[in-house]
């Protein structure tokens, strides 16, 4: 068969390639990017599965395939494609058991509980790399080692916008048109094309069409995501859905130096999983619960912050440095987070609380036998006799348009779909952001990653399993 051109080289892409090329099918891998790894790399919290040997390692025996589509589903809030969010499920401890296994032999063995999990499922690795980094260059190294010595194999072609996918009369996928970094217009052969080519969350234009109140919010994504992989594929007659469901993320880290910049850092949402807690600098106490899902975090920011400039204080205490000490190392050799006791705390950010009060807040936070926002899992980081002089990390967060929920329908085996349904094209596949029906409405933290794999290896199988 011709080789397989895959589109994207973030994680879904490179999952996608390494799948085929582990059964011997060559592909052809294109990006628009000078360099491999999209806004996957970027992913700091981890990758999410149920059920798992390293759950059942650290004695979390309670999860199931059917408790984690359960928690997708209440996030979905009735969008998306329930069959979709069932896969994911039952698929998750698949894809974290072939990130660890040969040729990657990626631990994952630490875990963390985010916003709307019922439990500790979200997976990264001890030792100093962040997951999506450390997954990246693992999957990556090993394709481009294999296009240096079968480049029959593996070509790469980075500088490379594709802007058209070819079908003919018979509707069957017949290649793709792309331009190089020259602007010269060429064309790629194959009758198998995957579209792993990301969102849109930093084109201002489709933010204007799709969610225009969001159109003024900072993001934490690269400037390739522009939503290139959504028009050729709406243009072709794909079924757009929940194009409207964007998500922002309540934590993006302030820059003292550059408050206003457009793109933020991400504050990984380990942080809270992992015992941080939010602050609002109007009153200088809590006012959410921190753990619950992206979009009701960040509506209480939006709402019960300060109105002149939307943000909270993301506090945390000493203990997290132990079990997040290369992301806290990284955040302050940014400037992002600092660390400074509770007095210094109030009169930094002038708060209109006492050092004692808010010692007392922290206190009762961790001492409550029920927690007054309703956070089930309360982690004790902050230490004993919590007083004014109690170190803490602390770095001023604000909401940022982070993930675009829709996109593309595909069916169970990636296959993307038009509005009835049917198959769009013979060998058109959708994995990642492109694709829509995963995540609904809002989607959980630790499912991005965890999305690449799942269709990445299943628009593989599809496609080895008709060639």
């Amino acid at each position: 068969m011709s080789a397989v051109v895959i589109i994207g080289s973030g994680l879904a892409g490179l999952t996608t390639a390494n799948e085929l090329v582990s059964k011997n099918i060559p592909i052809i891998l294109v990006d628009k990017a000078s360099s491999i790894g999209g806004n996957s790399i970027k992913a700091s919290s981890g990758i999410n599965g149920a059920h798992t040997k390293t759950q059942l390692s650290l004695n979390i025996e309670n999860d199931s395939p059917e408790l984690f589509f359960n928690d997708t589903v209440k996030s979905a809030k009735g969008k998306g494609v329930e069959e979709l969010m069932d896969k994911l499920s039952k698929d998750s401890k698949h894809a974290i058991e072939w990130l660890q296994s040969e040729p990657f032999n990626i631990k994952l063995d630490l875990l963390a509980q985010l916003g709307g999990h019922s439990v500790p499922r979200t997976h990264r690795s001890s030792g100093k790399l962040p997951p999506g980094f450390e997954i990246v260059s693992v999957l990556s190294k090993r394709l481009k080692d294999l296009a240096e010595s079968n480049p029959d194999l593996v070509k790469i072609f980075l500088d490379s916008k594709v802007v058209d996918v070819k079908v003919n009369a018979q509707n069957e996928v017949t290649g793709i048109e792309y331009e190089n970094k020259d602007g010269e217009n060429k064309t790629l052969d194959s009758n198998k094309v995957v579209f792993c080519s990301g969102g849109f969350s930093f084109s201002k234009e489709m933010l204007s069409k799709y969610a225009p109140d969001l159109v003024k919010l900072p993001t934490t994504n690269g400037a390739q995501t522009t939503g290139d992989g959504q028009r050729i594929l709406e243009k072709l007659g794909a079924d757009m859905i929940d194009m409207d469901q964007i998500q922002v993320h309540p934590t993006g880290f302030i820059d003292p130096a550059d408050r206003t910049c457009a793109w933020k850092f991400l504050a990984a949402e380990a942080l809270r999983g992992l015992g941080g807690i939010l602050l609002n600098p109007s009153t200088g106490k809590r006012f959410v619960n921190e753990l619950s899902t992206r979009d009701v975090v960040t509506d209480a920011i939006q709402t019960q912050g300060p109105k002149e400039e939307n943000r909270s204080l993301l506090v945390m205490g000493e203990g997290i440095y132990d079990v997040l000490k290369n992301n806290l190392d990284f955040y302050m050799f940014k400037k992002l987070v600092k660390k400074v006791t509770l007095k210094e705390v109030v009169d930094n950010f002038k708060l209109p609380i006492t050092a004692e009060e808010l010692a007392q807040e922290l206190t009762q936070y961790q001492t409550n036998s029920a927690d007054q926002y309703g956070r089930a899992l309360v982690t004790k980081n902050f230490g004993e006799n919590i007083n004014a002089h109690t170190s803490v990390f602390i770095g001023e967060v604000t909401p940022v348009v982070h993930f675009t929920m829709g996109g593309a329908k595909i069916n169970s085996k990636a296959e993307v779909v038009n509005k009835d349904g049917s198959i769009l094209a013979k060998g058109l596949y959708a994995a990642g952001e492109v694709s829509g029906g995963v995540h609904g409405a809002n989607r959980l933290g630790g499912s991005s990653l965890l999305e690449c794999v799942v269709f990445g290896r299943t628009a593989a199988a599809s496609i080895s399993e008709s060639a």
